[in-house]
Formats: structure tokens, sequence, C-alpha cells
């Protein structure tokens, strides 16, 4: 049954996501002031408290700045943000669908530090993966390969779980920390992020070669097969 705090929660939760999508949209700026609690109640027909636990849930993703006695301002959150907005701001419309004009803004972004990073990943793990991860790595090659090539949603999950594999043999917190706003982002934008890695979830002698090299020790041959699998140039249709 759904009781009084949980439809105060939903009601916040929209509040947040609206106001949410209103400052990573850029339609409030750095420095703008938000509306007063009583006038965003007014404006969207819900009590104050609601207005205020939205807030508060802004202030913790450091979107905004409260200030005792003072206007709560939209903070400079390219300045301030941290990773995990990458998912918010492939999925930050009010009710939770993805704006696609910011997803594809943001995608080229996290492609190239997909790019970078797993590069190092799998160079780091060549030379520190364990004998279980190294195990474990041609099964996670079959199910990529095992896929049709056109079911690219099927492929892009086994190759994620490949890479989730690599990540956790390179034994970096912050890579695999790094990793999972990654995933989280691509996973966000959905469509046109499968469109954009169609080539290289496809790519199957790339994927070979990555694990090849991995498996083999061999970090220098590992990090130019990532580099060249996760900067596959998308054919022209």
């Amino acid at each position: 049954m759904t009781g009084p705090t949980s439809t105060a929660s939903t009601v916040s939760g929209s509040i947040f996501d609206r106001l949410r999508a209103d400052i990573l949209g850029d339609t409030l700026h750095a420095g703008d002031p938000l509306p007063s609690e009583r006038a965003l109640a007014e404006e969207l027909g819900c009590n104050r408290h609601a207005v205020r636990e939205a807030v508060k849930r802004l202030q913790q993703a450091g979107l905004v700045e409260v200030a005792q006695g003072g206007a709560t301002r939209v903070r400079d959150w390219r300045a301030t943000g941290g990773l995990d907005l990458l998912t918010q701001l492939t999925g930050a419309t009010a009710d939770g669908t993805v704006d696609p004009n910011l997803a594809v803004a943001v995608l080229p972004g996290v492609l190239e530090m997909r790019a970078c990073i797993g590069t190092d990943v799998a160079g780091r793990a060549a030379e520190r993966a364990d004998a279980d991860t190294l195990l474990a790595l041609p099964g996670h090659l079959a199910a990529v390969t095992a896929c049709a090539p056109d079911d690219l949603a099927a492929r892009e999950t086994a190759y994620a779980h490949l890479w989730t594999t690599l990540v956790d043999g390179a034994q970096n917190l912050a890579y695999r920390l790094a990793f999972n706003s990654l995933v989280a982002g691509v996973g966000a934008i959905g469509a046109p992020a499968l469109a954009l890695l169609a080539d290289e979830l496809r790519d199957d002698d790339g994927h070979v070669a990555l694990v090849d090299a991995v498996v083999r020790r061999d970090a220098p041959a590992a990090e130019i097969a990532a580099r060249a699998l996760l900067t596959t140039v998308p054919s022209e249709d």
C-alpha cells in the first residue's frame, strides 16, 4: 500500500527531477536563485515540506548552494560535479526520459574518456589480473561472439561483462567506480549509444585480440588492442 510518507517522497522526487532538469539543461544557470519554497509549492501544487526535501537532494547532489537566511542559488555543476552526474545528464528530464539533445551532446565525451580509461585498464589487467580472472576472460569473449551481429543489445550486455572482468582484473578501485558511471551513462542514452557503438560491438577480431593479449600478459599489445577497439570509427550508412 502507498502511505503518506511514500506519497510525499514521490512528490519530492518529481520536484527534484524537474529542478535538476532545469539546472542540467541550463534553463537555470550558475548563480541563478531558485524560486522560494512558497513560490514552488504554489506553482507545483504541493506542500513546502516536499519542496524542502527536493532542495535538500539538489544540495546533496552539488547542484545548489543553500545560504542561511538567503536565496538558494544554482551552482556551476561543471566546476563542482563528479562522474555521478553522467547518468543524470543523460536522463535529466523531469519525467525520467532521456533528453536526446543533451544525451547526444554528452556521448562523445563519455566515449572519449571510456577509450582512455579502457586502454590503461587493458594494460594493467594484463599485468595484474589473477589466474581466475584470466581463466574467465575466454568465456566472456565466447559469450560476445556467440551473439548475432545484429543483436546489439545482447552483444552490449555480454561486452559489458567482459569489460567488468577486465576492470576488476586491473585492480584499481578508482577505475572501477569510473567504469560504473561510464556504463550507466552509456546505458541511459540507449539507442543512440548502441547505434554509435555498433561496429565496435560487432568487431569480433578486435575482441579476440584484446582478450588474447591480456591472457598472454602482454600489456603493450593489450593497450594497442583496447585502443583500436574502443576508437572504432562508425561506418557510414
